[in-house]
């Protein structure tokens, strides 16, 4: 029995906690069933936790103070989403309850943290909600007296374990969005498997792997209660204020937000404000802030385009949909603007797999529905997940690249006929010139070509066009060939570890001898591609 803990085991602790969490994020996001989708609630504590882990690493000398320090400011700067920011006050409270001049830590010295991790998350919220992960830690704080005569860590754990299950337990009949969603809290769960990933540690479990893919299965989403939003952007930023003092102005910020909107959160730690509301207008709250210090972070979604995806998704089929692989963040979210509705992950060396397609398809709750595989090595498994699908009628639009499918949905009306629909996308593919920039990673002879390693390789759809290791001159001739003088706009989407160096080239380029077209840049994010664009 473990009796005493040092900053040392409650590093392990909270970096176990956090596996944990990864763990079941997808089980805890498919409770996540509010029409305020600020981000799905286990991604939002996950990525608040690993922000934790972070901090913590950059910690040489681990007493509990720099530890818990480390976990405080950690989870305030990671903290993402309303259930985000909550957990961050939950750990800046128990943080603030240590005693002091403490080198470990006893189990009446956690419970009496834990006291005041409620106390600070209850104050945090302007409007506390029950039937929350706030929910957990009343329980914890008014039936603390039932721990009082617990003199080790394994059976203090228990009883928390224990007590988090039953407020996960009872969160139905505190809130009655869950009830009619007919679930449990979310991030109430979130804290019950924080807890049990501690209790592991106490086991001897010590080694975190935070690289954990999430592998418990998320159930099938429940149904989603529909409620018509007041407010339409969820916003959060951080201020560092210019006169150092946070708190300060906590009460009139409070005031400000409460007058701007709902679901209010401010933070005030050291010199820092961090704020969140749904409002209708993120750009006054700005205004107002920026008196107070400058911008280090900004947040803002739109609720009501969410909202209505979701809702669309998990209710009656639909006329038309679309599934789109993709090959990276910036591109998915683009897509999903354009009217995506379910994206496969995938591309070139990560091809997904024809159930992962199929069950995009299905999950796109459509009688007719468009699939765009966006890659040539993805184009059969796509047409065969078609030939799987019962009820619905499917559609592959044959696109080898993220591009022609981009290019289709600026053109999507998914109130049209849909026979019209797939002449019009079939048609707009062929308006467009992709074109893809990639690095050599060998020697190669490519056709008549002669490629060497560490060459800019410029593909014009499937066909190598140009190669140098000028990426100037590369795309210069492929430009060229493409007729880009005939063009109006070309669009460049960055992947992952773009060069702004060759960026600056390109636009220098564009400007001096191709000054018809106009540009725009997009993050796409995609591997291996350094740069896909688009000419039209």
């Amino acid at each position: 029995m473990i009796k005493k803990i040092d900053g040392k085991m409650l590093k392990a602790m909270f970096k176990k906690a956090t596996e944990y969490l990864l763990k079941h994020k997808d089980e805890i996001n498919a409770l996540n069933v509010f029409p305020v989708p600020d981000g799905d609630t286990g991604s939002n504590m996950v990525a608040t936790m690993l922000e934790g882990c972070k901090y913590l690493d950059e910690v040489e000398d681990e007493t509990i103070d720099k530890v818990l320090n480390a976990m405080k400011n950690g989870t305030l700067m990671g903290a993402r989403g309303n259930s985000g920011v909550i957990l961050s006050q939950i750990v800046r409270g128990f943080v603030e309850g240590v005693p002091k001049r403490k080198k470990t830590l006893s189990p009446s010295d956690f419970l009496h943290m834990l006291k005041k991790a409620r106390e600070v998350a209850y104050s945090a919220v302007m409007k506390p909600v029950e039937g929350t992960m706030l929910t957990v830690m009343r329980f914890i704080d008014e039936r603390s007296e039932e721990a009082r005569d617990i003199d080790n860590f394994n059976d203090l754990m228990d009883w928390l374990i224990k007590i988090a299950e039953e407020a996960v337990r009872v969160s139905p009949r505190l809130l009655d969005k869950l009830r009619e969603a007919g679930v449990v809290d979310a991030g109430a769960k979130g804290l019950y498997h924080i807890f049990q990933g501690m209790k592991a540690v106490l086991e001897g479990d010590t080694e975190a792997n935070l690289e954990v893919i999430a592998e418990k299965p998320a159930e099938e989403l429940p149904s989603v209660v529909y409620e018509d939003l007041t407010y339409q952007y969820c916003t959060e930023y951080i201020i560092k204020v210019n006169d150092g003092n946070a708190m300060k102005h906590y009460s009139d910020v409070s005031a400000f937000l409460n007058s701007m909107g709902d679901s209010v959160v401010v933070v005030a730690q050291d010199d820092l404000l961090k704020i969140h509301v749904h409002t209708n207008n993120p750009g006054s709250v700005l205004e107002e802030l920026l008196k107070k210090g400058e911008l280090l972070k900004a947040k803002i979604d739109n609720m009501k385009i969410q909202h209505e995806h979701l809702v669309a998704e998990a209710t009656e089929k639909k006329k038309m949909g679309i599934v789109a692989v993709s090959p990276g963040e910036g591109i998915s979210k683009i897509m999903r603007s354009l009217g995506v509705d379910q994206i496969v992950p995938g591309g070139q060396t990560m091809n997904p797999s024809t159930a992962d397609i199929r069950k995009a398809i299905e999950k796109a709750n459509a009688d007719v529905v468009f699939v765009f595989p966006n890659n040539p090595n993805i184009i059969l498994a796509a047409q065969q997940a078609a030939q799987d699908i019962k009820d619905s009628e499917v559609v592959v639009i044959p696109t080898n690249t993220p591009q022609e499918c981009l290019a289709a949905l600026v053109n999507y009306d998914p109130e049209a006929d849909p026979e019209e629909m797939k002449n019009v996308l079939e048609d707009s593919i062929k308006d467009i010139v992709p074109i893809s920039v990639t690095v050599a990673v060998r020697n190669a002879r490519l056709g008549k070509s002669k490629i060497k390693k560490g060459e800019y390789m410029v593909f014009q759809g499937k066909k190598l066009v140009a190669h140098s290791f000028d990426i100037v001159k590369a795309l210069r001739e492929a430009f060229k060939k493409a007729k880009a003088e005939e063009r109006e706009l070309l669009s460049i989407f960055t992947g992952n570890g773009f060069s702004e160096s060759d960026l600056d080239k390109i636009k220098k380029l564009i400007e001096e001898e191709f000054e018809n077209l106009e540009v725009e840049v997009y993050e796409g994010g995609q591997p291996h591609y350094p740069f896909l664009m688009t000419l039209e």
